[in-house]
């Protein structure tokens, strides 16, 4: 089933076109991979879905209701979860913190004067540190935490409002190896056992290939492969792109 529509999306910037006719869909439950080289307009993409850019064309729909031209909060109350390239946590604050204040918002208590309590949504948060392997380091401020696990905490954030779709910018950036893998089959484990679907951006072509269901090539823009790992493995185009060599 079909759970985000994306059709004909296009960005300009001045003189550059930094996403041109960007169309494709993610089903409920698909791991979809949104690969290019830097500069080829996939953090462009991502905030036009995300709320945080307005498209110059196209439109955007989720579970078959329009949210183009929504803003980010409007879009996670839709069912739209989002992890950043560089971590939006609260450092001063433990694991626990950051996610019951998220879970505040998903709530729609989080600007409640008189709803702030040390134990409100405890045991959701702990669950939810649980879900994501921190639950050893659930009381420690997430100033204190490795980068790999700010990334964790990035994802239990994204978690708290039950999504539908996680939008998965860059998920394993500046972790390490086993910490990436880790990380990656814990969203595709996720993502089939809870028919969540996931857009996400990575660098790291063993976590694209290993997990992606489907895999989108952009390129100056726009997209020109898309298909099963396997197929644009062998895709002497975007090995071309990769290289560099390629118009």
């Amino acid at each position: 089933m079909t759970f985000l529509k994306v059709q004909g999306l296009s960005k300009s910037f001045g003189g550059v076109q930094a996403a041109r006719d960007v169309s494709f869909e993610v089903g409920a439950g698909q791991l979809v991979a949104l690969i290019g080289p830097n500069g080829a307009g996939k953090s462009t993409t991502f905030n036009m879905l995300g709320g945080q850019l307005l498209p110059d064309r196209g439109g955007v729909e989720l579970d078959g209701k329009k949210i183009t031209g929504l803003g980010p909060r409007r879009i996670w109350r839709a069912g739209v979860g989002r992890t950043f390239q560089i971590t939006a946590t609260f450092a001063s604050l433990t694991v626990a913190g950051n996610v019951q204040a998220a879970l505040m918002s998903a709530h729609r208590r989080l600007l409640d004067p008189f709803s702030w309590a040390e134990g409100l949504y405890r045991d959701e948060a702990a669950a939810l540190a649980k879900r994501v392997g921190l639950e050893r380091a659930i009381d420690r401020p997430v100033g204190e935490l490795a980068y790999g696990d700010l990334k964790r905490v990035e994802l239990a954030l994204a978690l708290a409002g039950k999504p539908r779709l996680l939008l998965m910018d860059e998920p394993t950036a500046g972790m390490a190896a086993h910490e990436r893998a880790d990380l990656m089959a814990q969203v595709a484990e996720l993502a089939k056992a809870e028919n969540v679907g996931v857009l996400f951006t990575e660098h790291d072509m063993d976590a694209v290939f290993t997990h992606a269901d489907h895999v989108l090539v952009l390129h100056q823009g726009a997209i020109v492969a898309r298909g099963t790992p396997e197929e644009i493995r062998a895709d002497s185009h975007v090995r071309a792109i990769y290289l560099g060599t390629a118009a």
